[in-house]
């Protein structure tokens, strides 16, 4: 019975340790928070920057306290040995620290949070300031994390030796009692600002690493609390789309190499008909029909544009403009990969400076063939493509009939466009198909980048089953279209809705989307208008 007393008032000890060690490590985490903070945009508004104070008392507090319950309060109950103990915290606690550290410092740099992707971005530009400077970044980090480890074993021991003095404080309490309050508080307000798109706070999201903050969409639509503000948003929304300040991409991308990718050879029309359709299919075999429903655009450069970057086309008339290449081109060629324009560039208006692609005799490439007709040299070179293995999509960026005024014109029935691949072109099961999503989805095979497609596209990954479920929203010059499984709904610039049955085609007047499902899809295709980007 003795023992038994003597071990419990040893593990109460131990733990009664891990509070005050954990204690102190929130404090440097909080020191080590301000970099955060220091790098971030001044907060717009009074709230903002209540909240950003909170969600940093909260958060930095919490990620000590998270590593205490996982990986240092279970060896108190099940090792309670003093020395052992010290040594596993002050080792879970250094490298702890150094992680935050080394994030903090890169966050500052390149606005990202560490990955493995951003590794491999940080040795290349360390090395292109000068030979050997990755080699001296990483000495200097180890060098760092031994002044950590020595200080948290010092810490530890002061910890330990001056526990029961320790013990009659009372501000700890005080402390925990203030961090768990602006936890709390933080998620309450995100909450509501997630609820109303309120942008000053829902801005904030990606500015801590591991913060994922607490959202309700679901339940608030549920309830139908916050309606007026919802509809609110909306309208705001609906009139930035008409007039775009271009950020693109929103931040440098961070991508790293993609090994033993197959060449990918792409055949875009601006329309093929059924006796088109029926030529190539006996000329080439080996395609098959795309199962899933690709869905084209009302005009040739709306398609092609759409197809190059990935972008919806509200984004054609400022890109253009400013005569921005695709994004992912600058990586793609750093990394040797060619992507290679081919075939009338004037009948499809194709611009003369996104003629330059990044070509070269690289072994890994990107071909885009454009052409109006079938000739034989076509038929010869996918013939040529397909015998070498290559992955093969052939595709027409418009319908093969007129696009008509009427709203029953965005039918998917009217707007799917033919498109067939090779066998070792597989898509993930998806329920559509945009011309947005097909180029960030070839790309993925070259490069994988940080943010995945979202950093440079506002299409999908279609090698990530589901990643294009109902309902989707898109646009067709200045309207928006909802396509969901039984309805379509097309939205003009005033914002006015108008919807129609997919199957007859009759009107639908009592039907419109639900509000997070406008919302969200406007805000996702807006990610790169610098007047709604987060």
């Amino acid at each position: 019975m003795r023992q038994r007393r003597q071990r419990r008032d040893k593990i109460a000890r131990l733990i009664s340790w891990g509070h005050w060690f954990t204690f102190f490590n929130i404090l440097l985490a909080l020191a080590i928070g301000t970099l955060y903070i220091e790098a971030a945009d001044t907060p717009s508004t009074v709230l903002a920057g209540v909240y950003m104070i909170m969600s940093w008392l909260g958060h930095f507090a919490f990620l000590p306290f998270i590593v205490f319950i996982i990986l240092i309060f279970p060896f108190c109950l099940l090792i309670p040995y003093t020395r052992f103990l010290r040594g596993i915290a002050t080792l879970v606690a250094s490298f702890g620290l150094i992680a935050l550290v080394a994030d903090a410092l890169f966050f500052r740099q390149y606005g990202y949070h560490l990955n493995t992707y951003s590794l491999s971005q940080l040795a290349v530009d360390a090395e292109s300031t000068f030979a050997g400077a990755s080699f001296v970044l990483l000495l200097g980090m180890l060098l760092l994390f031994v002044v950590l480890l020595v200080f948290e074993l010092v810490l530890a021991n002061i910890a330990w030796k001056r526990l029961d003095r320790l013990k009659q404080r009372h501000w700890g309490a005080a402390f925990s009692a203030v961090f768990v309050l602006c936890f709390l508080t933080s998620h309450s307000v995100h909450i509501w600002a997630d609820a109303v798109f309120y942008d000053p706070i829902t801005k904030q999201d990606d500015l801590f690493p591991l913060s994922y903050p607490t959202t309700a969409r679901t339940l608030m639509s549920k309830h139908g609390w916050l309606v007026e503000e919802r509809l609110q948003a909306t309208d705001r929304l609906l009139r930035e789309t008409a007039s775009i300040e271009l950020k693109y991409p929103q931040r440098p991308l961070m991508c790293a190499r993609e090994t033993n990718a197959v060449n990918s050879h792409v055949v875009l029309f601006n329309h093929l008909t059924a006796a088109q359709q029926q030529q190539l299919l006996a000329a080439l075999p080996e395609l098959q029909p795309l199962a899933t429903p690709v869905l084209g655009q009302t005009n040739t450069q709306a398609g092609w544009f759409e197809l190059f970057y990935g972008l919806a086309d509200i984004y054609a008339g400022p890109v253009l403009e400013q005569q921005q290449q695709p994004a992912f081109w600058q990586q793609l060629n750093d990394y040797q990969v060619a992507f290679n324009v081919r075939g009338d560039h004037a009948a499809f208006a194709v611009p003369e400076f996104l003629h330059a692609a990044p070509r070269g005799s690289y072994r890994e490439r990107i071909d885009i063939r454009l052409s109006s007709t079938i000739e034989p040299e076509l038929i010869e070179s996918l013939q040529q493509a397909i015998a070498a293995g290559e992955q093969v999509l052939v595709t027409a960026l418009t319908p093969n009939h007129d696009i008509g005024n009427s709203i029953e014109a965005f039918a998917m029935s009217e707007m799917t466009v033919p498109a067939f691949t090779t066998s070792n072109l597989q898509f993930a099961e998806q329920d559509v198909i945009l011309l947005t999503d097909i180029m960030p989805s070839l790309v993925t095979q070259y490069i994988n980048c940080s943010d995945g497609v979202k950093s440079f596209a506002t299409g999908k990954n279609l090698f990530d089953a589901g990643e294009r479920r109902f309902p989707v929203l898109t646009s067709f010059g200045r309207e928006l279209v909802v396509y969901d499984a039984s309805t379509t709904t097309v939205i003009n610039a005033n914002g006015a809705m108008r919807s129609f049955d997919n199957s007859t085609l009759q009107p639908q007047p009592s039907f419109s989307p639900a509000t997070p499902v406008l919302v969200d899809g406007l805000k996702h295709l807006q990610r790169f208008n610098a007047q709604t980007v987060q």
